[in-house]
């Protein structure tokens, strides 16, 4: 069966390879993009006529997630593209989060002030009119049309890759084989409540129900964006209650939900970034139980960016949406995909992503969504 055959992987993986702690990985990740920043110790002038870009991460850099994602696409554009970047780690502390803004644009070092507007938009948004000439982009948002004629922001059709993996999910699910009587049972966790992380577990859930319209899907909210030890905590109830895999959308937190998937011999699904591939080399065991990921190409969307800053065509006013159609978002194919997932089960998930390219409709939980109808899906599922 599945899972006896990934075991039978584990176990020769576990015995060659030396665990080190998600901490010390975290660690590497963030000096490793100061290393590479690209920027100066005066500031970000642009490297003859090229623009220059500054991140401020509202967050922490280590998450092998949605910041290191944005990271590493700051990082490209300072090597592939040659122009002058920094990066700003500022945390979660929002009492800080204005007057960072307010300061960079004050100094007009950067052509373009780049963050993350999941939560920072409104704060984005006022500094922006408060600074017409300052360019500024936002990623994992919207905007109203034409509002902040100097502000861009990029969304992601996260639905879409959560779609995928519900598929995966219910596929690898083996929760029913003990029991005769007993439902498929799978799992998400969130870091919280929010429009994004809601869009991520209806995605999920569609995809789940289209293999079984009686799955049951356990969800919960760690409380948390960087509570590893919650975030442990929570996976392991889930996997306590018989679900076998778990889909974390919880950033730095999630990484506590890889732990426990080792410690208890279960599967996950990791997010944002393709966290398998983060951990290759560095702690097999954790490679090995991370199924795929559900990507938001953070990083790629925003070297897209300064592509089209340095063409001079970059929609300010507006934002986009990007999915699996644009590169914005999908499920990861690496190689740990492609050696602990069955051939037919990976056939499958091809045949449903090329229905979502054909334009077959994905739930989700943002822009005009009757959230009603959000709710009796969610309901649908529950144990």
């Amino acid at each position: 069966m599945f899972q006896k055959t990934v075991k039978k992987l584990l176990a020769v993986t576990l015995a060659a390879v030396m665990l080190t702690g998600c901490g010390a990985a975290g660690g590497e990740a963030q000096n490793s993009s100061e290393e590479n920043s690209g920027a100066s110790e005066e500031g970000g002038e642009s490297k003859g006529d090229k623009p220059s870009f500054v991140f401020v991460c509202t967050g922490q850099l280590g998450d092998k997630s949605f910041n290191d994602s944005a990271n590493e696409g700051i990082q490209e554009i300072a090597s592939a593209l040659g122009c002058e970047t920094k990066v700003i780690e500022i945390g979660r502390d929002q009492t800080k989060w204005e007057p960072t803004f307010q300061d960079l644009a004050e100094e007009g070092a950067y052509d373009v002030i780049i963050s993350n507007g999941s939560s920072a938009i409104e704060t984005i948004e006022k500094v922006a009119d408060e600074f017409p000439e300052q360019k500024f982009v936002a990623f994992d948002c919207s905007i109203e049309e034409g509002a902040h004629p100097n502000l861009y922001a990029i969304s992601y059709k996260q639905n879409e890759g959560s779609y995928l993996a519900g598929v995966l999910a219910a596929l690898v699910t083996e929760s029913d084989m003990e029991y005769a009587n007993e439902e498929k049972k799978i799992g998400f966790i969130g870091g919280s409540e929010h429009p994004i992380i809601t869009d991520f577990l209806v995605g999920y859930i569609a995809g789940a129900k289209s293999v079984d319209p009686e799955i049951k899907v356990y969800v919960s909210y760690i409380g948390s964006w960087d509570d590893t030890a919650k975030g442990k905590e929570t996976a392991i109830a889930q996997y306590n209650q018989g679900v076998d895999i778990v889909f974390p959308a919880a950033e730095q937190a999630g990484l506590g939900c890889v732990e426990a998937a080792v410690e208890m011999d279960k599967y996950i699904i990791g997010v944002d970034s393709d966290q398998s591939m983060l951990f290759k080399g560095v702690d097999e065991d954790k490679a090995n139980v991370i199924l795929t990921s559900v990507l938001k190409n953070v990083g790629e969307s925003l070297v897209r960016m300064a592509n089209m800053e340095m063409e001079g065509t970059v929609p300010y006013g507006s934002y986009e949406d990007l999915g699996i159609a644009e590169d914005g978002a999908g499920i990861a194919d690496n190689e740990y995909f492609q050696k602990n997932v069955p051939e037919e089960i990976r056939t499958r998930i091809e045949e449903e992503k090329q229905k979502v390219l054909d334009g077959v409709e994905i739930p989700t939980a943002l822009g005009d969504a009757d959230q009603d109808e959000v709710q009796a899906l969610i309901d649908s599922v529950a144990p």
